[in-house]
């Protein structure tokens, strides 16, 4: 109280008022944007009560006019859901194969793999003595080889076990056993490892001996 404001100062008022947690007002959060995986959950789900209101009306339905659209409904749904995993897929493998390989493995820029260019990347890798490098390019120049020749289809996808599966020769199997070694050891190979692989790989193939 002073001379001003006899009975108090308004202002203390005004601000116990607003003090108050009943005056509160929360400011509304704003929804979370809904992910990709949201959206398509929220299609499927939408899709399969469709389906289900469509089957209800076949199994429900008291004349064969109506029980047809009802299995129409069915059959468009379904192939509806199929068409929509062939796509998916389809993007998938796209994607995959898309991929860009590794500089140094002999792909041309229309996408073509050159064999010769392979090899040359094999050697090269070796001479420099990144002999990892220089097996990955050997044993992919082999594949590629055997892929023109008709006796595979290359796909980067398939581990030499499968392949060796596919070739079945043991002339192979010792290509395959050795890049094995060659790629997948905790050290890098050596050069001795790396000249049985290439030596193998060209009695494989029928070459004479570089």
């Amino acid at each position: 109280m002073n001379a001003r404001w006899p009975h108090g100062d308004p202002r203390d008022v005004a601000r116990a008022i607003v003090a108050d947690p009943r005056y509160a007002v929360a400011v509304p959060a704003r929804p979370a944007q809904a992910s990709w995986f949201d959206l398509l959950r929220f299609w499927l789900g939408g899709l399969l009560r469709g389906l289900l209101h469509g089957i209800d009306r076949a199994l429900g339905a008291h004349n064969a006019l109506e029980a047809m659209i009802g299995f129409g409904v069915i059959a468009a749904a379904f192939a509806l859901l199929g068409w929509g995993c062939y796509v998916l897929v389809r993007s998938f493998a796209r994607g995959t194969r898309g991929r860009k390989r590794p500089a140094g493995l002999g792909e041309s820029d229309s996408g073509a793999v050159d064999c010769a260019a392979l090899r040359e990347a094999a050697l090269a890798a070796a001479r420099a003595g990144r002999y990892r490098e220089a097996a990955a390019a050997l044993f992919s120049w082999v594949l590629h080889a055997l892929d023109e020749r008709g006796r595979i289809v290359y796909d980067p996808a398939r581990t030499p076990g499968e392949y060796r599966r596919l070739v079945r020769d043991p002339l192979f199997d010792a290509v395959a056993g050795d890049a094995v070694l060659a790629l997948f050891a905790p050290t890098e190979p050596t050069a001795e490892l790396f000249e049985r692989l290439n030596q193998n790989c060209e009695r494989f193939l029928g070459l004479p001996a570089a």
